[in-house]
């Protein structure tokens, strides 16, 4: 059995609804030049839902399988007609971050720097970076990290389906250096990132060419 005392002052200041969050977690340490900042801090959650009719036509909406696991690439996404959409949904904005709610064990984190605006699964959740304290693209780097994932994962609710609530995941600390820092490995970001993009283009084209090199040895 694993107890825990946990002054009542406490857990009001915590504000979570998970009682996972109040039984030690893996400590994070910031180094030199970073400091520990809640999540609560460096972001807002997007709230606005919406139920598609058929006067939107197409949209671009963006499900929990639209999000590549770790990568958080975005995979197999087309445009849809909005009467394809048979439930409700989130709205999100361009330099908006999608993290996904359900089984966050995936590690599905999507950096919208795709589309002005569009429309998600009510399984995400809608980040909108607070850019005077924090990078978006590093933020959304950060949140796919292994140990930070771990942490979520520790927090979530529901055995079939786990889920993590905004109410836990905004109390996360993250380790957080100066913005012209972040600016600085954002741009470091990108590059590997589209480096990822190359190679990746580069092992679907692989198996092609030898197919084509195979089949001009007979008719």
């Amino acid at each position: 059995m694993i107890i825990n005392i946990v002054n009542s002052n406490e857990m009001k200041k915590k504000n979570v609804w998970s009682v996972n969050f109040l039984f030690p977690q893996e400590e994070i340490k910031a180094v030199e030049g970073y400091s520990l900042v809640q999540l609560s801090e460096l972001v807002d959650e997007r709230r606005e839902t919406i139920t598609l009719t058929g006067d939107y036509g197409e949209v671009h909406y963006v499900g929990l399988e639209n999000i590549e696991p770790r990568t958080g690439r975005l995979v197999d996404f087309t445009i849809k007609h909005c009467n394809d959409i048979k439930s409700s949904c989130k709205l999100f904005k361009y330099g908006d971050i999608l993290f996904g709610r359900l089984r966050p064990n995936l590690n599905k984190v999507l950096f919208n720097d795709f589309f002005q605006k569009g429309e998600c699964s009510t399984e995400i959740i809608v980040l909108v970076p607070r850019v005077e304290y924090v990078d978006p693209l590093y933020l959304s780097e950060l949140l796919r990290t292994e140990s930070i994932n771990r942490r979520i994962v520790n927090i979530v609710k529901g055995a079939a389906l786990p889920r993590v609530s905004m109410a836990d995941l905004k109390q996360l600390q993250l380790p957080i250096p100066p913005l012209d820092e972040q600016q600085r490995i954002a741009k470091i970001i990108t590059q590997k990132r589209e480096e990822l993009d190359e190679h990746i283009k580069r092992v679907r084209q692989i198996p092609i060419e030898l197919n084509d090199i195979l089949s001009a040895s007979f008719a």
